[in-house]
């Protein structure tokens, strides 16, 4: 069951949203919850050039912007927790940490069941060329525990913890983890969940597939599994098709494998990487 949530903290759009989301979860299924506050020092630490008799670089710290970083996260932590208090949640703790925010995530969530984040949050590098921070898609990778990532609120309006569950599976051992950490955390009972599973060689196969990942849904309590088998004549990438379905059905969430390597989970992760970057509803990844 889901004990214990630690949602990332910077003021950013997503962030407050990954909040909203993260405070229901915990108040649901009655979880202590730990907002993160990160003032992210390491990049204000920044290499500054010096002339050439000098060594290369040194490390400039900008004493201003970090005053100014660690003010606003003093709003943003007492924002968290009065919404904490609104929420409901009994159990509730906010403080602030510097340093980089990936590996401060990594300290931190070793106590914790599931990090919430928002998609467009703890942005590591001024100007990056993708939508989706460096920073993001470092921990979505490397990070052991279970990750649900949230947009901002244009996005991520069906995005309710009664909306039903979009989870692509295709029974490769990233996939296959997924689903059991979804439902071993509680977070299936009561969803109405659809799997998807792609199978180019036979949409009867396919469909099998999805069926069995159903009957495990079901005995976590899941009010309703519902096993969509595609085949050969599906078109599209899987990425599209489990956003296509996530838009028909108005799914507040989508489940999913990061990075696998067969089926659904493409070689090299591009499945995960388009759904990362573009998902309009909460992503729930586990690799």
């Amino acid at each position: 069951m889901l004990r214990s949530i630690v949602i990332a903290l910077d003021g950013s759009p997503s962030s407050l949203q990954a909040i909203r989301l993260g405070l229901e979860l915990a108040r649901r299924h009655q979880a202590h919850v730990e907002g993160l506050g990160i003032v992210n020092s390491a990049w204000i630490q920044h290499p500054e050039a010096v002339p050439a008799d000098g060594i290369a670089y040194k490390i400039v710290l900008n004493p201003q912007e970090l005053q100014d970083s660690a003010e606003r996260m003093k709003t943003v932590l007492r924002d968290f927790e009065d919404k904490a208090s609104e929420a409901g949640v009994a159990s509730c703790k906010a403080r602030r940490v510097e340093g980089n925010p990936a590996e401060a995530i990594e300290i931190e969530a070793a106590s914790h069941d599931l990090i919430v984040l928002g998609r467009g949050s703890l942005v590591s590098v001024a100007g990056e060329i993708s939508e989706l921070p460096w920073c993001v898609e470092h921990i979505v990778r490397g990070e052991p525990r279970p990750v649900l990532l949230v947009p901002d609120g244009t996005a991520s309006r069906q995005s309710g913890t009664q909306a039903p569950v979009v989870v692509g599976y295709d029974g490769s051992p990233a996939s296959s983890r997924v689903i059991h950490m979804f439902a071993l955390l509680g977070l299936a009972a009561g969803r109405i969940i659809h799997v998807i599973t792609l199978d180019r060689s036979s949409a009867v196969r396919a469909e099998e597939t999805a069926a069995r990942a159903c009957t495990l849904l079901r005995r976590h309590r899941a009010a309703e599994a519902y096993a969509v088998g595609l085949g050969d004549r599906e078109a599209g990438t899987p990425a599209e098709t489990i956003l296509g379905l996530t838009k028909t059905l108005g799914a507040g969430m989508i489940v999913m494998g990061a990075y696998g390597h067969r089926g659904i989970q493409e070689i090299f992760g591009s499945c995960t990487r388009e759904v990362l970057h573009v998902c309009p509803t909460p992503l729930f990844v586990h690799h």
